[in-house]
């Protein structure tokens, strides 16, 4: 009786610690969720405040320059982390509590991303070559790579391992009152572009430091020395998310190329980059649940969470969408100007892409990428690129290249990348 009533008691104890950890778990959860969206809070915010002031001092031919460029060197960036906050969120994760070996880790992810780094500014340098808006601000291009660089550098994935998504809030802020603050002191004239790319430099400068000093006092983790055999075996590792992400970005990169060479109006390439400003505006919102899920999902295997998140979103989805389409003749007055009010139906061509993206950013590291579905996940990007390059292709060689009929390839390679991820996700299941 005695023996009975203590298992009882110690089984009564294990559920409770197990349910408190469970609570406590979903606690954090939504603890990081409320710091990514204050981080995209302060996305928009800044964005409020400088392309207003872009688009009317540079005016839309400096403009299409500064948004081509920022286009790009968001592709440039891609290569350059080559998966490692996927990679290392991961790995972080598994070596919590082995201090020496996350230090060896952030050395020879930081010791990659240099070397690919200075590969790239060759890349860089050489397609600059044959798009004539890059060509033509060459030195604007390389400072703009530059600040790219820095960011690349940023070890987020040591607080992405760690669950704690508060310091880069705060870094984000503190960086961005300096980038923002002496681009509204020294730009003030088109032929003052540099400057913009120099102060984003600046900015970058101080959210390197920020990150390495804080992830050094908050979890004791500093580069530490690695060799180059340690380096090769992160690149290594790091490749199958770094293909799964150059699969997503082919479907913005070719199509940022393609509006490049084609669209030979800086007025459409300006329409073009504002009505896909204000795309990633929305997208951002859907960053903080990704990317606060993926760890959890993790580190503790809840799948039906995500599947709550996409039934409570669809409703605000759908709802969204039609505001976003009715207040886009607002939304380009306000940010660029009345000249650029004609170019808002551009907004209205671009709206399939908000809900459809939802549902693949979920379906895809969140839900795949946590169940160990990489090659899965990668096999369903890769697919969508090839139809949006086959598709863009396509279009420009029969002479049909226009802003709207790139706008319609853009929506259908991201309903291509939602079908993917789907399909893959349904065979996953029935297989168990």
């Amino acid at each position: 009786m005695l023996l009975h009533a203590q298992f009882s008691l110690e089984k009564s104890i294990g559920f409770r610690l197990e349910t408190w950890g469970i609570l406590n778990s979903k606690v954090n959860l939504a603890k990081n969720v409320f710091w990514q969206y204050g981080l995209q809070v302060l996305k928009y915010v800044f964005p409020f405040i400088l392309v207003p002031y872009l688009t009317r001092v540079l005016g839309t031919g400096g403009y299409a320059v500064y948004a081509y460029v920022l286009s790009f060197m968001g592709i440039v960036q891609t290569f350059a982390d080559f998966g490692f906050m996927l990679s290392g969120t991961k790995r972080v994760i598994d070596l919590r509590d082995e201090k020496k070996e996350l230090c060896r880790l952030l050395g020879s992810i930081t010791m990659a991303r240099i070397a690919l780094a200075l590969i790239l500014c060759v890349g860089v340098f050489c397609a600059s070559q044959f798009i004539p808006l890059m060509r033509n601000n060459m030195f604007y291009v390389l400072v703009a790579f530059l600040a790219t660089v820095t960011r690349a550098l940023l070890p987020d994935f040591i607080f992405q391992g760690f669950e704690d998504m508060g310091p880069l809030t705060t870094r984000f802020f503190v960086s961005k009152i300096v980038s923002v603050g002496l681009t509204l002191i020294l730009v003030r004239a088109p032929q003052d572009l540099v400057l913009v790319a120099l102060a984003d430099f600046m900015g970058g400068l101080v959210a390197l430091v920020w990150s390495f000093a804080t992830a050094r006092n908050r979890y004791g983790v500093q580069i530490a020395r690695t060799g180059i055999g340690e380096v090769l075996s992160e690149l290594k590792s790091s490749a199958v998310y770094c293909i799964s992400n150059i699969g997503t970005t082919l479907v913005s990169g070719f199509t940022t190329f393609v509006v490049g060479v084609v669209l030979t109006n800086p007025t459409d390439v300006a329409y073009w980059s504002l009505a896909l400003t204000t795309v990633s505006a929305v997208q951002a919102l859907y960053t903080p649940i990704s990317n606060s899920l993926y760890p959890y999902v993790m580190s503790h295997q809840d799948l039906g969470l995500a599947k709550k998140l996409g039934l409570l979103a669809a409703p605000a989805l759908i709802i969204g969408t039609i505001a976003y389409c009715l207040l886009s003749p607002q939304i380009f007055l306000l940010l660029g100007g009345e000249e650029y009010v004609k170019g808002s139906w551009v907004m209205v061509a671009l709206a399939a892409v908000l809900p459809l993206s939802f549902y693949s950013i979920l379906i895809g590291w969140p839900v795949l990428g946590a169940m160990g579905r990489v090659k899965e996940l990668t096999a369903s990007t890769l697919v969508s690129g090839l139809v949006n390059a086959a598709l863009l292709f396509g279009i420009s060689m029969l002479g049909q290249a226009s802003l709207l009929s790139i706008c319609v390839v853009r929506c259908v390679a991201e309903g291509v990348l939602l079908a993917s991820r789907a399909l893959a996700l349904a065979k996953c299941r029935s297989r168990g």
